[in-house]
């Protein structure tokens, strides 16, 4: 977690984990890789999702990041929500991505200077 390849941020209410955002950074890249984010059931509608992806999409551009990637589950209709609102675009479909086989859509947004 002390890493500049990683950023780590964490949402607490109430005294409370109810979220969290990994970020990931490759050298030589100018893509930032969200490759976390989990928002709680009895904490999701607070908009915690998106504050953490505002947070992730801010760290990227001070990295230099000119793009944000990111993989999802087809199936999870809450999250492509949140990444479609946010302005990320499905760019591939990954068959068998998960260790389960399930497959994965990849979304990328540019980033704004």
């Amino acid at each position: 977690m002390r890493r500049p390849s990683a950023q780590v941020w964490v949402a607490h209410r109430a005294g409370q984990l109810v979220g969290d955002a990994v970020l990931l950074f490759r050298a030589g890249s100018h893509t930032a890789r969200l490759y976390s984010l989990i928002v709680a059931p009895a904490a999701r509608g607070l908009g915690l999702g998106h504050a953490l992806m505002t947070r992730c999409e801010r760290a990227a551009r001070r990295q230099g990041c000119t793009r944000i990637a990111l993989e999802v589950r087809p199936a999870n209709r809450r999250a492509l929500r949140l990444y479609r609102q946010s302005g990320y675009v499905i760019s591939a479909r990954l068959a068998a991505y998960y260790d389960d086989g399930s497959d994965a859509l990849r979304l990328g947004k540019p980033l704004a200077p």
